[in-house]
């Protein structure tokens, strides 16, 4: 008999690209073992038509890297509210978002957009030439996207400006919320995740161990189709040890639904967190919980 904890998921990760124009201190992109690659519009709308008859209370269009390198992600986000997902929304550096995209994406029906730096922010987060020039102008780009969606008479997408808490930024979150309040729809103060330890995070509290939520709540499905069961699996190790099977040649009912995750789950029930070694030492589970806890949302 199936325990009642294995259910399919609710909030699904979709990522339409591994690649990126920046890097950040706070990402562990560089230490993924995967190689860079962009999602088939085919394979897209293949996991998209496999959500629609489920109970999916979220969709969304990133991991590690940046969506707007994708050629077709305002089609993805089309594709995915035409055939009714709820909630689709996706995390950008913002530095892309040019006035057509901005148009694009208020056209497509997109529900979010987490803006995940502006130009005060950007320079601790990913130091150095690389980004130098596209920071510059950040507020702009963001700016322009409000004013267009006003333009638009919509609401959507909603605009919500994010600043991570870590040592770096910690002089700047007031002056951020600040800025942002009364022009963005919301603004967050995120915790720094460790991404299984991946990257140096503040300690979390210490309570007794409990099931990570991500088990039991998350799907995701990388660019190239392989499943996991947590956005912040990174394969370090190039091992595949997250990876629940491959969605190109296999449903996710049946990945989800599978032995595999029906093991993970009840070892985890069991107090038994070394079914995967992935998340045997990872503090970040705390994190998800408390926003369980408090109602507030956690976004990646």
């Amino acid at each position: 008999m199936m325990s009642p904890f294995v259910r399919f998921p609710t909030i699904f990760y979709i990522e339409p690209t591994n690649d990126c124009n920046l890097s950040c201190i706070m990402c562990p992109r560089k230490k993924n073992g995967k190689a860079v690659g962009y999602m088939s519009f085919d394979l897209f709308c293949n996991v998209v038509d496999q959500l629609i008859d489920q109970k999916i209370l979220q969709v969304s269009l990133h991991l590690t890297g940046e969506p707007l390198l994708h050629p077709r992600i305002a089609e993805m986000v089309r594709y995915a509210k035409k055939g009714g997902l709820p909630y689709v929304r996706f995390a950008t550096n913002a530095t892309l978002l040019n006035e057509d995209s901005a148009k694009d994406l208020i056209e497509s029906g997109l529900d979010s957009l987490t803006i995940s730096m502006d130009s005060s922010t950007a320079p601790y987060y990913c130091s150095g030439p690389t980004g130098k020039d596209l920071f510059a102008g950040l507020d702009q780009n963001v700016r322009r996207l409000i004013r267009l969606k006003n333009r638009h008479g919509s609401n959507f997408p909603e605009v919500q400006m994010q600043i991570i808490r870590m040592e770096q930024t910690q002089g700047l979150i007031d002056e951020f919320v600040t800025r942002w309040q009364g022009i963005a729809d919301q603004v967050t103060v995120q915790p720094l995740l460790s991404w299984a330890g991946h990257i140096k995070a503040p300690k979390k509290r210490g309570r007794r161990r409990l099931i990570c939520m991500n088990h039991l709540t998350q799907g995701v499905v990388q660019w190239d189709g392989d499943v996991s069961f947590c956005c912040l699996y990174i394969d370090s190790r190039g091992d595949s040890e997250g990876v629940l099977g491959n969605a190109t040649h296999t449903s996710l009912e049946d990945i989800f639904l599978g032995t595999r995750r029906r093991k993970i789950i009840e070892a985890q029930l069991r107090g038994n967190y070394d079914a995967v070694p992935y998340c045997k030492n990872c503090p970040d589970w705390n994190d998800f919980l408390d926003c369980l806890q408090t109602g507030e949302p956690h976004t990646l």
